[in-house]
């Protein structure tokens, strides 16, 4: 589980996600990899699960600093 502090900027917050989605496409290609190679890929496929969690958690907060922005 991810946990960032309260004050968190949005700009920090676009650079975890963008690292994230880096970290995912290059799991991606490894799990392609080890399937070419006949090798065993459950490992790498929980690390990616754990990737698109984390993932998913940095967006909703990206979200909900996107939305005190406008916030009168």
């Amino acid at each position: 589980m991810i946990v960032l502090p309260e004050d968190t900027t949005l700009e920090v917050v676009d650079d975890l996600i963008a690292e994230a989605e880096e970290r995912r496409t290059e799991q991606v290609a490894l799990i392609e990899h080890l399937t070419r190679q006949g090798q065993a890929t459950a490992e790498s496929e929980r690390v990616l699960a754990e990737i698109e969690r984390v993932l998913a958690a940095l967006q909703c907060r990206r979200s909900y600093l996107r939305a005190m922005q406008v916030r009168p």
